[in-house]
């Protein structure tokens, strides 16, 4: 298929070519249960497996389709390397707190290979090593550092210098025992055994609030309503903030990867990626239903902030042609990632009164080791709660009450209420300072486009009359006319050419050409608008 073929179709991810095989059902009714899971990828498929094993009743929901957003279109990288996330842990807190979390990433990603060794699961697995890769003498005093924390750790690396795929660099920091697999072939054998074992899996199934004390009512988009006694919200962006501001706490991030048709007798050891920190390039490999395939990922930015999305794909397929000399796109596809003011994600309880509302996010574009590792914290707390709780039914002359405040060695350093911003407060500054800018220029900066420039199965955001419109033009030459204003916090949209929506420049809600709220924020639809093109 050729790179101009592949550009104007419609984005589909290596991973979700052939759809998950298990049908779901729709909510008819109200539920009531022990534990709702709300947001069916990774984290939530995990927390929802792990709780159950516990013997814990739970209901598991995605607002569309489960793996349809981040856990469908991810590298799938399992790897505690996480660019040079150690060194700045250490410079921001601790050798210590840098030591949880590479331990953390151990446990999820030991998590992950337990779980495929149990249920022998068919889904691409290989261990490989991964490499953090320097372009220049300034980026390798950067990866020295790195190594130097992790020599501190006492965790196994080594610089090297050797350039296998010609990719241009002056030195990478090398770690072994890594991971790769395929994403949607592991969690659909997980939702599959969930079903199996009875539990409840809803697609379209939007939760939009929760209300109560505990045990909580949480409601629905289409009405219901859902009665449960802990709730954990793995929804990429929350949506339940709880006055938390995570808005102000998460900046949303888009990237893109490319996956090309390669010899099956080509090389295929290692995962790199680069140590660009505005937009790095990622590289991996993957044999799948028999054939290999390279994967190029990269040009990340901040959602709706981008000239023209198809040129990052673009980039990416030069890259592609310069390193690996291969001309033709097989996939391409995109995420959507939230970035925490410190780079270390929020899993734990949501706010000090919130007694069992649990939250996972923040993974800074590590989502499989990050999103294992949180789906194992928040059903051990949960498990550790009803544990007490079931202690003091037992015996409550003899229950010492002090044995409730167990906690995870891990639960201060990832907890949402740790206090980040005080020790981040420039990142967080700068961040802040990119929305109001956003917002005010929105305001303040008028579109030139004219609907003479709109073609077929393209979209823009142009004035009319003092609004702001979104519109598409669909292959057959339908019109569909919306406000332009994000229904989160009423920032103006931007159109992306790459993956034809309308996406939020301020907070990272996306919409599609027919507005119906895809991810983010927000929660309800872009308003319809007439329009005359007069």
């Amino acid at each position: 298929m050729s790179n101009k073929t592949v550009l104007e179709n419609s984005m589909l991810s290596l991973w979700l070519k052939d759809g998950i095989n298990v049908e779901l059902n729709e909510m008819d009714k109200d539920e009531k249960t022990d534990v709702l899971v709300a947001g069916a990828g990774i984290t939530g498929i995990t927390s929802a497996y792990l709780l159950n094993k516990q013997g814990i009743d739970v209901i598991l929901i995605d607002k569309t389709v489960p793996l349809s957003l981040a856990s469908g279109n991810t590298t799938a990288k399992f790897t505690f390397q996480h660019s040079l996330i150690y060194s700045h842990i250490i410079d921001t807190y601790s050798l210590d707190a840098a030591i949880l979390y590479y331990k953390a990433q151990k446990e999820g990603m030991d998590l992950v290979k337990n779980i495929i060794k149990e249920h022998n699961i068919d889904c691409d697995f290989k261990e490989t090593y991964a490499c953090v890769y320097a372009n220049d003498e300034q980026e390798m005093a950067s990866l020295k550092k790195e190594h130097l924390a992790y020599q501190k750790m006492n965790v196994n690396n080594e610089i090297i210098y050797e350039d296998p795929y010609n990719l241009g660099y002056v030195g990478a920091l090398r770690v072994e025992n890594q991971f790769e697999l395929n994403p949607v072939k592991y969690l659909s054998f997980m939702i599959d055994y969930l079903l199996k074992k009875g539990v409840k899996i809803y697609k379209n199934a939007m939760a939009i609030d929760i209300e109560g004390e505990g045990p909580y009512i949480v409601n629905m988009k289409n009405g219901y309503k859902i009665d449960s006694s802990s709730v954990i919200v793995s929804t990429g962006y929350p949506f339940f903030e709880a006055g938390s501001m995570y808005y102000a706490r998460l900046e949303a991030l888009r990237s893109y990867l490319t996956a090309y048709k390669i010899e099956n007798t080509h090389p295929d050891e290692g995962m790199f990626i680069s140590l660009d920190k505005e937009s790095p390039f990622s590289v991996r490999f993957s044999d799948t239903d028999n054939q290999r395939y390279l994967l190029v990922g990269g040009q990340g930015h901040k959602v709706g902030q981008e000239k023209s999305e198809l040129e990052d794909y673009k980039i990416l397929m030069d890259f592609a042609l310069q390193h690996f000399n291969v001309a033709e796109t097989s996939y391409r596809w995109s995420a959507q990632d939230y970035k925490s003011v410190d780079k270390i994600p929020y899993i734990g309880e949501i706010y000090n009164d919130s007694h069992n509302v649990y939250i996972a996010t923040g993974f800074n574009k590590w989502g499989m080791s990050n999103g294992s590792f949180a789906a194992l914290l928040i059903s051990s707390m949960i498990k550790n709660k009803k544990t007490h709780i079931d202690d003091i039914a037992e015996d409550p002359l003899t229950y010492d009450a002090r044995d409730i405040n167990h906690q995870s060695i891990y639960e201060d350093i990832f907890s949402p209420l740790r206090g980040e911003i005080s020790s981040n407060l420039g990142s967080f500054l700068k961040a802040n300072m990119n929305v109001a800018k956003e917002m005010i220029k929105s305001k303040l900066v008028s579109s030139n486009k004219d609907f003479s420039e709109l073609s077929y199965n393209q979209g823009l955001v142009l004035n009319k009359d003092g609004k702001k419109l979104a519109i598409f033009r669909d292959k057959d030459g339908e019109v569909y006319v919306h406000s332009a204003v994000c229904t989160h916090m009423g920032c103006d949209l931007e159109y992306n050419d790459a993956e034809k929506t309308f996406d939020c420049p301020c907070h990272g809600s996306r919409f599609d050409s027919k507005g119906k709220v895809i991810e983010g924020p927000a929660i309800l639809d872009l308003k319809r608008e007439d329009f005359s093109n007069e």
